[in-house]
């Protein structure tokens, strides 16, 4: 079953990077990198979480990517290191948020740090 899930999410993934390349292919490829960090990393996460998991960092990756470099064609190839960087923040972060909530968890140490950053939290 698990074997199955995380070849549907490939799938999923594949499907949606070749549907949106034609839209903006720096900001796909980008956001592509970004989930092979997040498919890379060690996860709480498991089955269609880590799907649905790499398809929204995915989205957080390419929308940010056209959001800063959508002006075009042509593309800017700014977008694809922009699209990276944020998918795979997104994946690291939301894991880290997942193992809290649904866990009931604390946070992990390297995350309670950055919070302990935000002006609103001192």
């Amino acid at each position: 079953m698990h074997e199955q899930t995380t070849t549907a999410g490939g799938w999923i993934l594949a499907a949606l990077a070749a549907l949106l390349t034609a839209t903006h292919p720096w900001a796909a490829t980008g956001a592509a990198f970004g989930c092979c960090f997040f498919l890379a990393s060690p996860s709480t996460t498991a089955g269609w979480q880590r799907v649905k998991l790499g398809v929204f960092s995915w989205g957080i990756g390419y929308a940010a990517g056209v959001f800063f470099y959508g002006d075009g064609p042509p593309w800017s190839q700014k977008a694809m290191l922009v699209s990276g960087a944020l998918a795979a923040l997104a994946a690291v972060l939301f894991t880290g948020f997942y193992a809290v909530i649904a866990k009931n968890g604390s946070l992990p140490p390297w995350l309670e740090s950055l919070l302990t950053l935000l002006p609103w939290r001192r």
